[in-house]
């Protein structure tokens, strides 16, 4: 036998410490995991807790935004706001607004409303009229396409005659 060391080719196999270090890796991704799922049911509870105490505060509310906006109306039949006092709207313009209110019945309210306060918003115009706000662009869509509506920023008024 010879006296040579044999010579070794090809490089050095780290296969073991590439498995170590995808395990590590594995071990540390799976926490990162398990946070990000706990943090998101956090955030899922708060979402529902939310959602449950708005919910609370509306069936609350309710009554009393109802009891208010019907004194509201009372009143406004007794006395008439100032606005209008301040304000009134020519006879010629009254009776081409009449006729356009009498074409389109359901969005009457909201062209009094707009004779009355000028621009509004769409909370402003729900308030008003006694609408759900959901229901205002429905009107708004109608009359804008009739060309009676001028929009300016979040804000409606009627077309001046």
């Amino acid at each position: 036998m010879s006296s040579k060391p044999l010579l070794l080719e090809g490089g050095v196999d780290r296969r073991d410490q590439t498995i170590a270090t995808l395990r590590q890796q594995l071990v540390d991704l799976t926490d990162q995991l398990t946070e990000a799922q706990t943090e998101l049911e956090r955030l899922r509870s708060f979402s529902i807790n939310g959602r449950r105490a708005v919910d609370n505060l509306r069936r609350q509310l309710s009554p009393l935004y109802k009891a208010l906006r019907d004194v509201m109306e009372e009143m406004e039949d007794v006395s008439p706001s100032d606005a209008e006092s301040k304000a009134p709207v020519p006879d010629r313009k009254r009776a081409v607004w009449d006729s356009w209110k009498s074409r389109f019945p359901s969005s009457a309210k909201i062209i009094d409303a707009l004779m009355l306060h000028g621009e509004m918003t769409t909370q402003q115009l729900a308030i008003a009229v006694g609408l759900h706000r959901t229901t205002i662009p429905a009107h708004i869509y109608k009359l804008k396409q009739a060309g009676l509506i001028n929009k300016n920023g979040d804000k409606f008024s009627l077309k001046e005659i």
